[in-house]
Formats: structure tokens, sequence, C-alpha cells
């Protein structure tokens, strides 16, 4: 299952505050399997493409406001630890 753009702002934006995989995917009302999926395949287009690249797409897919830019700061915090 895919996720649309706005659920893929609210997973950035909600992963990055620290909610778990299982959280998310109740939220979101998708598998916990479907969140990995998405995650990792964010983390593999930012290793390619770079997080700025990636991240912006978010924003534009849903991400916004001043929690959208906090969440935004601490995800790429997160990526650039791993």
């Amino acid at each position: 299952m895919a996720l649309t753009p706005q659920q893929i702002s609210e997973l950035l934006k909600l992963r990055a505050i620290g909610w778990s995989q299982k959280e998310i995917a109740e939220k979101l009302e998708t598998s916990q399997q479907v969140i990995a999926y998405q995650l990792k395949k964010l983390k593999d287009q930012s290793m390619k493409s770079g997080p700025d690249d990636v991240f912006a797409a978010a924003i534009l897919g849903g991400l916004a406001g001043a929690a959208g830019g906090f969440a935004l700061a601490m995800l790429l915090e997160q990526l650039t630890k791993e």
C-alpha cells in the first residue's frame, strides 16, 4: 500500500518527535510493515539525492507550518547520525 503525500508528511513528523513505527501505523491506519518500508525508502532516497531534496518534496506534499519545520530539523538530524 502506498502512502499519500500527506501521510508521508505525517509519518515524518511523528517519527521525528519519537513515535514508534507501531504508533505511526495505528495513527495512519496502516500496517507497521508499510511504515517500515516507507522509512527505508525515504532513507535510501536521501542517501542518493540528499536529505534536503527528499524532505523538500515531503514539505510540498503536506508538511507545513512551524511544527513541520521543527519535525524536519529533527528528522534531518536523525538521518545524519545513522
